[in-house]
């Protein structure tokens, strides 16, 4: 099913039905039918939603004139552009069966006719069923790589990530770091307190971590109560400030909860990729930092010996 969105779609109706203008000629009805009969097997062949989206505006610019076309599904915070922004839109909520499938605005210069609006209808009548299909592959893929307590990305999202990045600072000549870390003492808070306060613990670290890193950081939980931090061009001095921030964040926690009844601390390893280095042994570097720091009495930063 395709919803009007009331205000905007219902105005242009009005001022199409009024307006006289001079609209380009199309296709001639049979290759337009041939087009819209062709176009649900075209879009069947991407289950990825922004190449989809891609193949949409490519295969309706012969049937329908127009500068951009926007998708935004805002429960999935997710939002694709392509061409250009412009004043007159036709602007549609999509859903199947009541299913919220997100918002698709097409624009350009000048006015929709009331019979290029019916084709914008048919179009996205052979859009939605593929659209849906794809947020669904979409879904399923975000969460094989969700860890489903804290919501943060899991340790196989951590593998396809941090591969990538290697690659990418070897090829680029770039700094990398890795911060893994885990919470001290993480048992006795379980045992002592059970395993809701455990959980609770985890997802007050996990969001504390998240806020106070940047935006081209990337957090990961990845088993138990140990998390890894991928600092992409973050050179070791700082990575080690990163480091600090993140610890004293997590000390704070302290004092900011007058009814808790036991100290949250962090203990952190860090390594910095060297050049030809592998996953597997960037990995190994911080972790072995890591114990570390435990060994050392733990709530501190250890930075892993180059030579590991």
């Amino acid at each position: 099913m395709i919803h009007s969105l009331p205000s905007d779609t219902t105005n242009l109706r009005r001022l199409e039905q009024n307006t006289v203008s001079v609209i380009q000629a199309g296709p001639v009805s049979a290759e337009r039918d041939d087009a819209l009969a062709k176009l649900p097997l075209i879009l069947q062949t991407s289950l990825d939603t922004r190449q989809l989206l891609r193949l949409f505006d490519e295969q309706i610019k012969p049937l329908l004139a127009h500068s951009g076309l926007q998708f935004t599904h805002p429960d999935n915070k997710f939002e694709f552009r392509l061409g250009a922004k412009r004043h007159h839109k036709c602007n549609y909520q999509l859903e199947i069966d009541h299913e919220y499938l997100g918002q698709l605005t097409i624009s350009r210069a000048y006015r929709f006719s009331s019979t290029e609006i019916n084709l914008v209808e048919d179009l996205l009548c052979k859009l939605v069923y593929p659209l849906r299909n794809s947020l669904l592959y979409t879904r399923a893929l975000d969460a094989a790589l969700t860890d489903t307590l804290t919501q943060l990305p899991n340790r196989q999202a951590y593998k396809n990530t941090i591969e990538r990045e290697i690659d990418l600072a070897h090829r680029l000549k770039l700094p990398l770091s890795l911060l893994v870390l885990d919470i001290d003492h993480f048992k006795q808070i379980n045992d002592n307190f059970g395993h809701q306060v455990g959980d609770e613990t985890l997802c007050r670290v996990a969001d504390t971590l998240l806020s106070s890193l940047r935006r081209s950081d990337a957090l990961f939980r990845i088993g138990g109560e140990e998390f890894a931090i991928v600092l992409s061009h973050c050179h070791h001095e700082a990575a080690l400030l990163a480091a600090e921030r993140l610890r004293h964040a997590i000390n704070d926690l302290n004092q900011s909860d007058s009814e808790q009844q036991f100290p949250i601390t962090i203990s952190i390893g860090l390594a910095e990729l060297c050049v030809g280095e592998s996953a597997d042994s960037l990995f190994l570097k911080a972790d072995e930092a890591l114990y570390q720091a435990k060994f050392a009495g733990r709530n501190q930063v250890v930075t892993a010996s180059v030579s590991l």
